[in-house]
């Protein structure tokens, strides 16, 4: 790594924890919380939504982490689903960052004591999240953010297995749009089912996907790859992991689609390819919605973009020229 890139990081990232949040663009912070999910978006006029928060009993990650931002409250809590990874540090975050508007789920219960302090801890600002369903940020300003709610509960299919109940939100600001889905599974094995496939046309094409399931064996189909065409794979993943994540042919399936993957952990499956993973800790995009978007993080992966944001006209989805407008990591 040279001393030109360290300092470039450096510098952005500082950049974003010192300047006042309604001068900045729409940020996405994937937060190294260990093996589990954890994800905030700034808004351009400083709303804050959390996307999931982080491991059970290993909440000092997204706390700090938060707390380094310099927000105060937390505007929109959204839970994939119910399992301690990803809702298991709800008291400790809302705790230090008060919860203003509404925690947004999937609705129903889940047998564990994780599932019944998060509920505890949002109380009557809970809500159950509905397939269509939009929050705006900003809805004065001429490019608000939109997050859509695409699936959850299965979408449609029949399903106790909780990772498969994960819901699905879609982030739009402009031409930038990422995608979160929790632990969606994208293979009919074992009790897991293909909600991928089904869910896929309803996400549409994407800049940054938050990989399903830490990329996991289950997740990620050709379908929904195909169909989503990302350019980012962000994959949240712990050390030493139990899981063997991220498996070595979900991520296969991603570099056969030219997706270039940040994780926030070196985790306990396949080993990061030159080039094409890069283990970065805290991940940071930033987007204008309109010209661009850039990857930065807090060690080891290089920078990434700016990247143009273009579309060709087409009957079906609109598609990304890609060819000659991303540059290779590091350039």
């Amino acid at each position: 790594m040279s001393p030109t890139w360290r300092w470039s990081v450096v510098l952005s990232l500082a950049l974003l924890g010192t300047v006042p949040l309604q001068a900045q663009p729409l940020q996405l912070h994937f937060m190294d919380v260990g093996q589990g999910d954890g994800a905030v978006l700034i808004a351009p006029g400083g709303q804050v939504v959390l996307f999931d928060d982080g491991l059970l009993n290993n909440c000092d990650k997204p706390v700090g982490y938060l707390r380094g931002l310099g927000i105060d409250h937390i505007d929109y809590h959204i839970a994939s689903h119910y399992h301690s990874d990803h809702i298991g540090c709800a008291e400790e975050v809302l705790g230090r960052f008060p919860l203003t508007t509404a925690a947004i789920d999937r609705g129903g219960s889940y047998p564990s004591s994780t599932y019944a302090l998060y509920a505890d801890t949002v109380k009557d600002k809970r809500r159950t999240g509905q397939t269509g369903q939009k929050i705006v940020l900003g809805a004065g300003s001429a490019r608000p953010v939109t997050i859509e709610i695409v699936a959850l509960d299965g979408n449609g299919l029949a399903t106790s297995n909780e990772n498969d109940l994960s819901l699905v939100a879609v982030v739009h600001y402009g031409r930038f749009d990422a995608v979160m889905g929790g632990d969606l599974s994208g293979f009919k094995a074992q009790d897991y089912l293909d909600i991928e496939s089904s869910v896929a046309p309803r996400v549409g094409q994407v800049e940054v996907y938050k990989v399903n399931h830490h990329c996991s064996a289950y997740s990620s189909n050709d379908t929904w790859l195909e169909t989503i065409k990302p350019r980012i794979g962000i994959i949240s993943v712990g050390k030493k992991n139990r899981y063997g994540h991220p498996a070595p042919d979900c991520l296969e399936r991603l570099h056969d689609k030219g997706v270039v993957t940040y994780w926030t952990e070196t985790g306990a499956g396949a080993e990061p390819e030159p080039d094409r993973d890069f283990v970065a800790g805290n991940i940071v995009v930033t987007t204008d919605g309109e010209s661009n978007f850039t990857v930065t993080s807090d060690h080891a992966a290089p920078f990434y973009g700016p990247v143009t944001l273009t579309r060709l006209a087409t009957s079906a989805a609109p598609l990304r020229d890609c060819s000659s407008t991303m540059p290779r990591p590091g350039a």
